[in-house]
């Protein structure tokens, strides 16, 4: 072989060529090896290069999974925070919602109380205005009193809207539903507010009817009141038309008036609270805008809707529809209000009033003894029994107030005077208060109500049909 760098060395011999096959040989072996090493070699660095891209990936998620349950706490923590914000600011509206009820229910009850305060001394100035002899006064006093008269209704008017609205408010107007007819109460509102109406030059026709309907007689009167006084405030001249059609199941309701009309544009605006029609007549300043925001809101308790159709400068028509009723399932009882006058006269029959407000006593005596009765005037049970005891003298009739200054009621009253005589006298109740619950046990008792002020001719009607019922 030659050397490197060396020259050329001559060919091999046979020898040197079997030592090169030799060698070549072990070149190959030495390659074969160094194969197999090398396998191994890229073998262990695989396994060893794939548990290290193991142990890689699962140092890197266990990383992640740190990195991530963080974020996840942070969240949570963000989230707890949230809640426990959300949780105050319920607890505050709960409780701001509970300081709202109380506020309404105090609002509610200070309004009751303050209309039965009040309406006691307007009670009082109706019952002595009626015993003025108008017959002795010459035009410009006569003209002062019916003026006198028209204030304290509207006053009592007034009285009655406020007591709505916050009951209203209040949720304490509940519809006890029952059957009725429909007549009795068209006669009644016909004689109050035929007459009403006649002072501003109007004429309201009342059109007879047998329809009885399934509702609330309290709620409906309490509609057609606003209804009614509303077709007169904008009624310059003309006429009121009430009366009541079947439309179908059920009767629909309907006060007509020649009124102003309503226009379109306002037609939305007319049921909002404390909104007055451009142009309304005089009539309208003791009104609060209030009426047709009790209609509808009485008409929604009652399970239906007020409407309204209205031509400009013709008039307007108002109605709604109740569940008709059965007329031979309509209550027998009929509630000294509804009743017609009787013509009898009372001939110094002995009434007992028993009254915790002295200026409601005078007056109402005063009144009493302006129609031929005899009375005992009391502020409390115990005299009005002494009187009666010492005396030896049966009532014909007794008058009470319900909720007396002792703490007793004028039911007790009744019962312990009628405990005391032969005979028990029929009674009629005279209160402010007008709750379902009062009416309902009255009406057990067969007792009717008047609501202060008491309109003396709904009185003097009341007192005659019982005295002409007891002498039968």
């Amino acid at each position: 072989m030659r050397q490197p760098g060396g020259p050329l060395s001559p060919l091999p011999g046979a020898d040197e060529r079997a030592r090169l096959v030799e060698l070549e040989q072990e070149v190959a072996r030495l390659r074969k090896t160094n194969k197999v090493l090398l396998d191994r070699v890229e073998h262990r660095i695989n396994v060893e290069g794939g548990a290290f891209a193991a142990f890689q990936a699962a140092s890197n998620l266990e990383k992640t999974v740190a990195d991530r349950t963080t974020e996840l706490r942070q969240v949570n923590e963000r989230l707890e925070h949230e809640l426990d914000l959300r949780r105050s600011f319920e607890t505050a509206l709960l409780k701001a919602k509970a300081q709202a009820e109380e506020a309404t229910a105090s609002r509610t009850r200070f309004v009751a109380a303050a209309s039965h305060d009040l309406r006691q001394p307007l009670n009082a100035a109706v019952l002595y205005l009626e015993t003025i002899n108008r017959d002795r006064l010459n035009p410009a006093d006569a003209d002062s009193l019916r003026g006198v008269g028209l204030a304290l209704e509207t006053l009592n008017s007034l009285l009655g809207t406020l007591l709505d609205i916050s009951r209203l408010d209040s949720g304490g107007l509940h519809p006890q539903p029952g059957n009725f007819s429909l007549h009795r109460l068209f006669e009644r509102l016909a004689v109050e507010y035929g007459s009403i109406a006649e002072t501003q030059g109007l004429s309201l026709r009342v059109q007879p009817t047998r329809l009885a309907v399934h509702s609330d007689v309290m709620l409906l009167e309490t509609v057609l009141r606003n209804l009614l006084s509303n077709a007169i405030k904008y009624t310059a001249s003309g006429r009121i038309l009430m009366g009541a059609r079947r439309r179908g199941d059920c009767v629909s309701v309907e006060v007509w008036d020649t009124g102003m009309g309503i226009p379109a544009v306002h037609m939305d605006k007319i049921f909002e609270e404390f909104w007055r029609a451009p142009g309304a007549s005089s009539g309208t300043k003791g009104s609060m805008g209030l009426g047709l925001s009790i209609v509808r809101r009485i008409c929604r308790l009652l399970g239906t809707d007020i409407r309204v159709r209205s031509t400009p400068g013709k008039g307007s028509v108002f109605s709604l529809e109740l569940p008709s009723g059965d007329p031979t399932q309509t209550a027998d009882h009929i509630q000294a209000e509804q009743l017609p006058q009787p013509t009898i006269g009372f001939n110094g029959s002995l009434v007992v009033v028993v009254d915790d407000n002295q200026e409601v006593l005078r007056s109402m005596a005063r009144l009493l003894q302006s129609w031929d009765c005899e009375v005992i005037a009391t502020t409390a049970v115990e005299e009005a029994l002494t009187n009666i005891i010492d005396g030896d003298i049966t009532p014909r009739l007794l008058l009470t107030d319900f909720h007396l200054g002792d703490g007793s009621d004028g039911i007790a009253a009744i019962n312990a005077i009628n405990a005391e005589i032969a005979s028990p006298a029929p009674a009629i109740m005279i209160s402010s208060d007008n709750s379902a619950y009062l009416r309902e046990k009255l009406d057990e008792l067969g007792i009717p109500l008047l609501t202060k002020p008491v309109d003396p001719a709904r009185l003097r009607a009341a007192m005659q049909h019982l005295l002409a019922r007891g002498s039968v």
